[in-house]
């Protein structure tokens, strides 16, 4: 059976996480991202670069995956209790919004009550800490 992969479409998720000091967490959490709601590995989700930023407490996980594997919002979820994911570009059905547009309309950088947004999936954001996801189709 021979398989191509051009044409392979794929999707970008970035994890935000509200840690950088302890990389034993921001390391779970990648891992959690790799697996299905059955605890076994996606065969195609890769975690392509995680960077922590020790002054501002926050991580940043780059994971691609296949567009068919857009459930993987759905398992992070169920890995990572209280992650909220907010879906934009093609990912953002049926308005397609950019995460420019995306964060605007959600008042992003000017709100102080993150607990009233409702994302996609999953818990409301927390202001103190806490994982957010945001899946781009590409």
């Amino acid at each position: 059976m021979s398989s191509s992969r051009v044409g392979l479409r794929l999707a970008a998720c970035l994890l935000n996480v509200s840690e950088a000091g302890r990389k034993y967490i921001v390391e779970n959490i990648a891992k959690a991202a790799l697996l299905d709601k059955n605890g076994k590995k996606h065969p195609q989700v890769s975690v392509l670069n995680i960077f922590s930023d020790q002054d501002y407490n926050r991580s940043v996980i780059t994971i691609a995956t296949s567009v068919d594997k857009l459930g993987l919002a759905e398992d992070l979820v169920l890995h990572v209790p209280g992650c909220s994911v907010f879906l934009f570009g093609k990912a953002d059905l049926p308005e397609k919004r950019s995460l420019v547009q995306r964060r605007k309309q959600l008042g992003w950088f000017t709100r102080r009550d993150f607990s009233a947004l409702q994302p996609d999936l999953g818990a409301a954001p927390s202001q103190r800490c806490g994982l957010t996801a945001c899946f781009r189709a590409l």
